[in-house]
């Protein structure tokens, strides 16, 4: 047992992002309707996803191709990170020769070479746990619903010139509710709402309804997504992804894939029911969280 006293949630975040960046291997955990399949591979962290590589016929390659779940351990069993996350099984045409070229640095193996098929996989954490031995397990959930948490009393105090940015401290957001939407595929999913987008749903969390209860149909709103298959380590394209373009940085494009992917969508409420809200032409897929739903400005005098 050591002697140390339990680290703070902010401090294990930073002790996690650390391992996640310098470690090699995790042990993979997959399941299909039959037994349950374990095996190490190696990973790649790009500071939001992890990346694989495994045999296109693999058990972990079929499990992950029928369930789009894993879980992933990092670590020694006295000091491990448990993940569980969503998985995206990848051509190795998906993947862009520099992410293919890095993950061949980390894991000293290139898929690209080998005889085998092999799919890459990318996970998106969903739930992250740490721990060392029991006194920490208290505060072991680090991520939920795909977002970091730190307590208030966690984030690092400001210094002496009131600047708080030096440790980078996080900020939770909780969905209010997701898209039920007949668009699933991100890529034919058109850009903007007025670019022949259809009537979607906006669910409700049931214990949020009170907040809903002025809405109106015929009210133009504001629905702040966050778009939860972006990347969040792109910070310059070519917009709209015109390659006759050229690159400019995200913060002067509509891209979804940016450091904070909030998407904005601008749209009229055809009907209530419930917990239910229907709108018209959003953009955003099925299963992307709502984080806030805002009236578009009114007049001075209506504000």
């Amino acid at each position: 047992m050591t002697t140390s006293p339990p680290r703070s949630r902010s401090r294990r975040i930073r002790d996690t992002l650390r391992r996640l960046e310098h470690d090699v291997d995790a042990w993979v955990a997959t399941a299909d309707a039959g037994s349950p399949y374990l095996v190490p591979l190696s990973f790649l962290w790009d500071g939001v996803d992890l990346l694989f590589a495994t045999p296109a016929t693999s058990p972990t390659g079929r499990n992950l191709r029928a369930t789009g779940r894993v879980r992933l351990a990092v670590g020694l069993t006295r000091d491990v990170v448990l993940i569980e996350g969503t998985a995206e099984t990848l051509q190795p045409t998906d993947v862009g020769d520099d992410v293919a070229d890095a993950f061949v640095a980390k894991a000293g193996f290139d898929p690209r070479a080998s005889t085998v098929a092999y799919h890459y996989v990318r996970v998106q954490p969903q739930r992250l746990q740490a721990w060392r031995e029991v006194d920490e397990l208290a505060d072991r959930d680090l991520m939920r619903d795909g977002q970091w948490l730190v307590a208030e009393e966690d984030a690092p105090p400001a210094d002496a010139a009131g600047d708080s940015r030096a440790e980078d401290p996080r900020h939770e957001l909780r969905p209010i509710g997701w898209v039920a939407s007949p668009l699933t595929d991100r890529d034919a999913a058109p850009r903007q709402g007025d670019e022949g987008a259809p009537t979607a749903r906006i669910a409700l969390r049931p214990d949020l309804a009170p907040a809903a209860a002025d809405l109106r149909v015929g009210d133009e709103v504001i629905v702040i997504t966050w778009l939860h298959r972006a990347r969040r380590d792109v910070l310059s394209v070519h917009p709209r992804d015109d390659r006759t373009r050229p690159r400019e940085g995200v913060f002067t494009t509509r891209s979804p894939d940016r450091p904070n992917p909030v998407g904005l969508h601008v749209v009229t409420i055809v009907a209530i029911e419930g917990d239910m809200i229907t709108v018209h032409a959003l953009e955003a897929i099925d299963g992307t969280p709502v984080i806030d739903v805002k009236p578009t400005l009114r007049t001075v005098g209506e504000r």
